[in-house]
């Protein structure tokens, strides 16, 4: 008897816990205080539920290995640099980093500093080292780019205001993108959000000129090729062409912005503001100090955006102007505060799913449920009655405590994770049958029925539990290495089977010690 009232103490916690966690599914516009108590999540619908976007992303395999290289070339030259190691030049052939010195000692002060961590060929005739990349170099570079990538792009659609978003990395470095409830108004911005690498540089300019060639005859090609670069300059349509001469090497990028938002002019024209962080902060003042007169250009994927003429020191503040709409001025600012791409991605992939698909996915989800809950509760009735009645009330209250489960984790509800759902419908009556078929045995030998139940219950135990959590780990292995909605369909699964257990063996039993008598009819 304590067994079964602590029995009805846990029902009661469940069914009181589930109506807390479903309550959000229904009002949307929570009271102030329900945030310090309750948690505010809800079932969501998935892409294929509710429509939205589906978009592949790939990274282009011929630009993604020099920019490794640049990075570990700029690595080593810190690294050098650091040590003291005085040096010549310093680039990339081939795939292999050279390193150039002036004289031998230089180049064995570095030959001893980098032979530990790089595969070395020294030239001592050259005064030359030859640094060659390791084998998985490339591999786990690439792999944690990809992972900055996917992190970046989860910034910028939280940003954008969309909610129930999907960025996954899946097999042959692709990036998948779900983002449920988009409509076609919406596709183009959010695509531009996405594919921007909005690789933000700070650089003094050095020189303007008309023409490209005159630049490039003052300056020299190698110096040119090696340490500087041209810009064409933004100029309005009735002026002649500008272009601009600046350091290869931005000393400030945009990965030191702390802050981006939309602002406006004296003219009431969209701009974008942005605040750098300490260290960002720093670099910015002493370059717009020691560039008081000149002209900084800041550049935006490649692109010189603006280069206003330094008035003053700036301490950590900034702007970038231009004929913006107040959307594009407002999507670059969540580009620039997510972060810019490490890598260039291309869009392999893209369909807009319409909502009326999802809709129609939803009904079908709906009467299969229906239909399937009919025939248990019919089926149940008839062949066990007071028993099938314990069954029924029992399946109603598992599923309650699943969607209030479902709720609690805001899970993604995909159409694979509603035939998770029906597929729990049907174990948990299977535990019931296991169950009642228990009892009938041991009232065939001759015992008591409050008896029969008792050992009915014991003895199915075991049995419920076996089969319960095999089916477990299979859905555990299925959202490992699943995607997408084999991950939606093994999650729900897998809360389901803990709301059955719950329900079998003890919501059920609480129930049917309240139904069954010691005398009367038990079937």
């Amino acid at each position: 008897m304590k067994r079964i009232k602590l029995f009805k103490y846990l029902s009661l916690v469940l069914l009181i816990l589930s109506t807390i966690f479903i309550y959000p599914n229904f009002e949307k516009k929570l009271p102030e205080w329900w945030k310090y108590f309750f948690p505010q999540n809800s079932i969501n619908l998935g892409l294929d539920l509710k429509g939205g976007i589906f978009i592949v992303l790939g990274v282009d395999e011929t630009k993604i290995n020099p920019i490794i290289l640049k990075e570990e070339e700029r690595r080593i030259k810190d690294k050098l640099i650091a040590k003291d190691v005085l040096i010549r030049s310093i680039n990339i052939e081939q795939n292999i980093i050279v390193v150039s010195f002036f004289d031998k000692n230089n180049l064995k002060a570095a030959n001893d500093l980098l032979s530990g961590d790089f595969e070395i060929i020294k030239e001592e005739s050259l005064l030359e080292i030859q640094i060659l990349p390791k084998d998985n170099l490339f591999l786990e570079n690439k792999d944690m780019l990809l992972r900055q990538v996917k992190d970046i792009l989860n910034n910028r659609i939280d940003q954008f205001g969309v909610i129930e978003s999907s960025i996954q990395l899946a097999s042959g470095d692709r990036i998948i993108v779900q983002i449920p409830g988009v409509g076609e108004s919406q596709r183009d911005r959010i695509i531009n959000i996405i594919s921007k690498t909005a690789l933000l540089e700070f650089k003094p300019v050095i020189q303007e000129s008309t023409t490209k060639e005159l630049l490039i005859s003052k300056f020299g090609q190698d110096r040119i090729e090696n340490d500087l670069q041209i810009y064409e300059a933004p100029v309005r349509s009735d002026e002649v062409k500008k272009f601009i001469i600046t350091t290869s090497i931005a000393e400030l990028k945009g990965t030191s912005i702390d802050d981006a938002f939309v602002a406006y002019d004296e003219l009431n024209r969209p701009y974008i503001a942005f605040a750098f962080d300490s260290n960002g902060s720093d670099i910015f003042s002493n370059m717009t100090k020691k560039n008081i007169g000149n002209k900084i250009a800041i550049i935006l994927d490649g692109k010189i955006k603006s280069a206003p003429v330094v008035q003053e020191q700036i301490f950590g503040r900034g702007s970038i102007t231009g004929n913006y709409t107040f959307e594009e001025a407002n999507d670059l600012a969540i580009v620039l505060k997510s972060g810019s791409l490490p890598i260039p991605i291309n869009i392999l992939q893209e369909k807009t799913i319409g909502p009326s698909l999802g809709e129609d996915s939803v009904d079908r989800g709906k009467i299969s449920m229906i239909i399937a809950s009919i025939l248990i509760f019919i089926f149940m009735i008839s062949y066990y009655r007071k028993l099938g009645v314990v069954c029924d009330l029992a399946l109603i209250f598992n599923i309650f405590s699943i969607f209030g489960l479902l709720s609690l984790f805001g899970v993604t509800l995909t159409f694979p994770g509603i035939a998770g759902l029906v597929l729990t419908l049907g174990m948990a009556v299977d535990g019931n049958i296991i169950i009642y078929e228990r009892i009938r045995e041991e009232i065939e030998k001759g015992k008591e029925r409050l008896i029969a139940i008792d050992v009915g219950f014991e003895k199915s135990l075991s049995t419920i539990l076996d089969a319960n959590i095999t089916t477990l780990i299979a859905s555990f292995c299925l959202f490992l290495l699943g995607d997408g909605p084999i991950k939606g369909f093994a999650l729900t699964l897998s809360i389901g089977i803990f709301s059955t257990i719950f329900s079998n063996v003890i919501f059920t039993r609480v129930l049917t010690s309240f139904f069954i008598k010691p005398k009367g009819e038990l079937k």
